[in-house]
Protein backbone atom coordinates (compact mmCIF):
# COMPACT_ATOMS: atom_id res chain seq x y z
CA UNK A 1 0.00 0.00 0.00
CA UNK A 2 2.59 2.56 1.03
CA UNK A 3 4.32 2.02 -2.69
CA UNK A 4 0.97 2.70 -4.35
CA UNK A 5 1.05 5.87 -2.51
CA UNK A 6 4.42 6.69 -3.14
CA UNK A 7 3.64 6.11 -6.57
CA UNK A 8 0.22 8.26 -6.77
CA UNK A 9 2.13 11.34 -5.27
CA UNK A 10 4.98 10.94 -7.99
CA UNK A 11 2.39 10.54 -10.32
CA UNK A 12 0.22 13.61 -8.93
CA UNK A 13 3.68 15.66 -8.23
CA UNK A 14 4.71 15.34 -12.18
CA UNK A 15 1.41 16.45 -13.61
CA UNK A 16 1.90 19.63 -11.26
CA UNK A 17 5.04 20.24 -12.42
CA UNK A 18 3.71 19.47 -16.54
CA UNK A 19 0.82 22.08 -15.62
CA UNK A 20 2.90 24.88 -13.85
CA UNK A 21 5.79 24.68 -17.33
CA UNK A 22 2.87 24.49 -19.61
CA UNK A 23 1.57 27.67 -18.10
CA UNK A 24 4.40 29.29 -18.16
CA UNK A 25 4.92 28.58 -21.92
CA UNK A 26 1.39 29.26 -23.22
CA UNK A 27 0.54 25.97 -23.69
CA UNK A 28 -2.43 26.13 -21.45
CA UNK A 29 -3.77 29.11 -21.98
CA UNK A 30 -7.17 30.54 -21.18
CA UNK A 31 -7.61 33.18 -23.82
CA UNK A 32 -9.68 32.26 -26.99
CA UNK A 33 -9.32 33.85 -30.37
CA UNK A 34 -11.81 36.34 -31.05
CA UNK A 35 -13.32 35.95 -34.56
CA UNK A 36 -12.61 39.44 -35.30
CA UNK A 37 -8.83 38.18 -35.20
CA UNK A 38 -10.13 36.11 -38.63
CA UNK A 39 -11.87 38.71 -40.21
CA UNK A 40 -10.86 41.44 -42.99
CA UNK A 41 -12.49 44.04 -44.56
CA UNK A 42 -12.31 43.83 -48.75
CA UNK A 43 -14.23 46.18 -51.04
CA UNK A 44 -16.55 44.55 -53.43
CA UNK A 45 -17.45 46.73 -56.55
CA UNK A 46 -20.97 47.57 -57.75
CA UNK A 47 -22.64 49.69 -60.35
CA UNK A 48 -24.13 52.89 -58.99
CA UNK A 49 -26.92 54.74 -60.95
CA UNK A 50 -26.45 58.11 -58.81
CA UNK A 51 -23.06 58.18 -59.67
CA UNK A 52 -22.11 58.03 -63.33
CA UNK A 53 -22.62 53.92 -63.97
CA UNK A 54 -25.31 54.46 -66.33
CA UNK A 55 -23.37 56.51 -68.72
CA UNK A 56 -19.82 54.48 -68.36
CA UNK A 57 -20.72 51.18 -68.10
CA UNK A 58 -17.83 49.91 -66.37
CA UNK A 59 -17.48 52.18 -63.99
CA UNK A 60 -17.98 50.48 -60.35
CA UNK A 61 -17.58 51.72 -56.85
CA UNK A 62 -16.75 49.64 -53.70
CA UNK A 63 -18.99 48.90 -51.10
CA UNK A 64 -16.92 47.12 -47.47
CA UNK A 65 -18.02 43.92 -46.16
CA UNK A 66 -15.77 41.54 -43.67
CA UNK A 67 -14.55 38.48 -44.88
CA UNK A 68 -12.83 36.00 -43.24
CA UNK A 69 -9.17 36.70 -43.45
CA UNK A 70 -7.12 33.54 -44.41
CA UNK A 71 -7.15 30.88 -47.38
CA UNK A 72 -10.93 32.03 -48.32
CA UNK A 73 -10.13 35.60 -48.54
CA UNK A 74 -10.57 35.69 -52.18
CA UNK A 75 -13.32 33.42 -52.78
CA UNK A 76 -15.02 34.62 -49.77
CA UNK A 77 -14.87 38.07 -51.30
CA UNK A 78 -16.20 36.63 -54.47
CA UNK A 79 -19.07 35.43 -52.64
CA UNK A 80 -19.61 38.97 -51.58
CA UNK A 81 -19.57 40.49 -54.59
CA UNK A 82 -22.55 37.59 -55.76
CA UNK A 83 -24.21 37.97 -52.88
CA UNK A 84 -25.19 41.66 -54.19
CA UNK A 85 -26.10 44.38 -52.22
CA UNK A 86 -28.17 45.28 -49.57
CA UNK A 87 -31.69 47.27 -49.61
CA UNK A 88 -30.06 50.25 -47.76
CA UNK A 89 -27.15 50.25 -50.41
CA UNK A 90 -30.08 50.02 -52.96
CA UNK A 91 -31.10 53.01 -51.60
CA UNK A 92 -27.78 54.61 -52.35
CA UNK A 93 -27.94 53.84 -55.72
CA UNK A 94 -25.80 50.75 -56.25
CA UNK A 95 -26.91 47.39 -58.32
CA UNK A 96 -25.21 44.55 -59.55
CA UNK A 97 -25.76 43.06 -62.95
CA UNK A 98 -24.75 39.80 -61.45
CA UNK A 99 -27.59 37.26 -61.75
CA UNK A 100 -28.97 35.83 -58.72
CA UNK A 101 -27.48 32.68 -57.59
CA UNK A 102 -24.55 32.29 -59.32
CA UNK A 103 -22.55 29.13 -58.09
CA UNK A 104 -18.64 29.22 -57.25
CA UNK A 105 -17.73 25.87 -58.92
CA UNK A 106 -14.09 26.25 -58.46
CA UNK A 107 -11.53 29.04 -57.60
CA UNK A 108 -7.60 28.83 -58.14
CA UNK A 109 -5.10 31.38 -57.78
CA UNK A 110 -2.17 30.36 -59.92
CA UNK A 111 1.18 33.03 -60.69
CA UNK A 112 -1.25 35.44 -59.92
CA UNK A 113 -4.04 34.71 -61.65
CA UNK A 114 -7.71 33.65 -60.48
CA UNK A 115 -9.01 30.76 -62.54
CA UNK A 116 -12.57 31.22 -61.38
CA UNK A 117 -15.52 28.67 -62.69
CA UNK A 118 -19.24 29.97 -61.96
CA UNK A 119 -22.45 27.48 -62.83
CA UNK A 120 -24.74 28.37 -65.87
CA UNK A 121 -26.68 31.02 -63.94
CA UNK A 122 -23.94 33.03 -64.46
CA UNK A 123 -24.92 33.50 -68.09
CA UNK A 124 -28.30 32.86 -67.94
CA UNK A 125 -30.05 36.41 -70.01
CA UNK A 126 -27.06 38.29 -70.52
CA UNK A 127 -27.32 40.12 -73.12
CA UNK A 128 -25.82 43.79 -74.21
CA UNK A 129 -22.46 45.12 -74.07
CA UNK A 130 -23.03 47.16 -71.36
CA UNK A 131 -24.50 44.53 -69.26
CA UNK A 132 -21.60 42.49 -70.15
CA UNK A 133 -18.83 45.24 -69.87
CA UNK A 134 -20.82 45.96 -66.48
CA UNK A 135 -20.11 42.07 -65.08
CA UNK A 136 -16.73 41.89 -66.07
CA UNK A 137 -16.07 45.35 -64.03
CA UNK A 138 -17.41 44.24 -61.22
CA UNK A 139 -15.86 40.69 -61.23
CA UNK A 140 -12.44 42.06 -62.65
CA UNK A 141 -12.22 44.91 -59.63
CA UNK A 142 -13.33 43.12 -57.06
CA UNK A 143 -10.74 40.36 -57.27
CA UNK A 144 -7.97 42.40 -58.70
CA UNK A 145 -7.99 44.49 -55.65
CA UNK A 146 -6.95 41.35 -53.56
CA UNK A 147 -2.97 41.34 -53.16
CA UNK A 148 -2.24 37.93 -54.73
CA UNK A 149 -4.24 38.68 -57.69
CA UNK A 150 -3.30 40.44 -61.40
CA UNK A 151 -6.11 39.09 -63.76
CA UNK A 152 -9.01 36.86 -63.95
CA UNK A 153 -10.20 34.18 -66.40
CA UNK A 154 -13.52 33.66 -65.91
CA UNK A 155 -15.19 30.07 -66.78
CA UNK A 156 -19.03 28.35 -67.09
CA UNK A 157 -18.94 24.67 -66.59
CA UNK A 158 -15.02 24.82 -67.25
CA UNK A 159 -15.69 26.38 -70.59
CA UNK A 160 -14.22 30.01 -71.73
CA UNK A 161 -15.35 30.13 -74.85
CA UNK A 162 -18.72 32.38 -75.37
CA UNK A 163 -18.26 34.03 -71.63
CA UNK A 164 -19.62 37.36 -71.03
CA UNK A 165 -20.30 37.64 -75.23
CA UNK A 166 -23.01 40.59 -75.98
Amino acid sequence: MKKTLKYLAYILACVAVFLLVARNYGLLSSQQANAFEWEKQVNVYFGNSQMGSGEDCQKVFPVTRTVINAETLAPGTLQALLDGVSETEKSEGYYSDLNKGIIVQKFEIKNGVAYVDLDQTFNKGVKGACKVQMIKSQIETTLNSQPDIDSVIISVNGKTDDILEP
